[in-house]
């Protein structure tokens, strides 16, 4: 009992922490309680200190199912938009925690009826005088309620076209990207480059040591793109050994910048199966978007330079300016 007491006491001075940011403290509850969409208050140990009856109605628990508890031992399963699970370094809130800035990403949560919700998450930290972080308000609304129906549509649209081997999306979802990607360019004449990546000696690897390890391979090296590449950047699972990637850029001149970022994923990519490593290298071919180009151009020609990095004995990525060196650069 005296262990409840002193945990009630601990919450409540957390409440009154908050509630003096705000001039009117007997209705703070009240006005967070009456807000249209979700809220709910975190320590930044990710105990669970308010959760308010839009929170409920969203995602079916009731607040005494939640308060007290750390929001990562709930069964809410928040996951990115890709499907993949969040993991604590990147949860919205422990990253507000440690920046001390506003966090905002869409993502999914786990509903208490199994379904999951796809909602626009904001973490707001709250510092004291002596500017330490002492809790953290998170602002939630469902996805579809979101103004910017574009992006609705193309997380939705990836979602839907997810691999389920890689968690990349598919190919028809690329396709669909750097059609986008052609317009904004025609548009703004902003520059981007496309990406065509193809395993080495996968068929090899497959033959000799079953699917399993191939698929692991594969597993892998999409987890490496991600790794190396910047959140402005989208891939895809081609089809299967290739992969395919959309890259923005502020200048064309970027495109080397781009080139040494990817070249440590071009050296090798390893897996360990029952205590053997087992790896292969990746043949990356990059070009930069040309005022000709359409999708099938800007593919082929990405494709073209990935053989043309197969045949070489050291770099295993090819670009424009080393196309040139070549004497193919159509």
């Amino acid at each position: 009992m005296a262990e409840n007491h002193h945990e009630k006491e601990s919450i409540n001075s957390d409440l009154r922490f908050v509630r003096s940011f705000l001039p009117d403290q007997e209705d703070f509850l009240r006005l967070l309680d009456d807000l249209p969409f979700g809220c709910y208050i975190l320590r930044p140990d990710q105990e669970v200190l308010f959760w308010n009856q839009e929170a409920e109605r969203l995602i079916g628990y009731m607040p005494e199912e939640v308060i007290g508890k750390r929001c990562v031992d709930l069964p809410f399963s928040c996951s990115f938009i890709s499907g993949e699970e969040i993991p604590s370094p990147s949860c919205p809130a422990m990253v507000a925690y440690h920046s001390r800035q506003v966090q905002t990403m869409k993502m999914f949560m786990r509903k208490k009826d199994g379904n999951n919700l796809l909602i626009r998450n904001t973490l707001i930290p709250l510092s004291d005088v002596q500017g330490n972080v002492r809790q953290l308000i998170a602002l939630f609304i469902p996805v579809t309620e979101d103004p910017y129906g574009e992006d609705l549509m193309r997380d939705i649209y990836e979602v839907a076209t997810r691999d389920p081997l890689t968690c990349l999306p598919n190919r028809k979802y690329m396709e669909s990207c750097i059609a986008e990607e052609l317009a904004r360019y025609e548009r703004t004449g902003h520059p981007f480059a496309v990406l065509f990546a193809d395993l080495d000696r996968f068929h090899d690897i497959n033959n000799l040591y079953g699917h399993s390890v191939g698929d692991s391979l594969l597993k892998e090296f999409g987890f490496r793109l991600r790794r190396f590449s910047r959140r402005t950047d989208r891939f895809c699972r081609w089809g299967g050994d290739e992969f395919v990637g959309v890259l923005q850029l502020k200048l064309p001149v970027d495109i080397h910048g781009v080139a040494e970022r990817f070249l440590q994923l071009s050296n090798s990519t390893e897996i360990v199966v029952d205590g053997q490593r087992i790896s292969c290298n990746a043949a990356i071919g990059i070009t930069v978007v040309r005022r000709e180009d359409n999708t099938k151009s800007i593919i082929a020609r990405a494709d073209r330079y990935m053989f043309l990095a197969k045949g070489q004995s050291t770099s295993h990525i090819v670009t424009d300016d080393s196309a040139a060196g070549t004497g193919d650069q159509q």
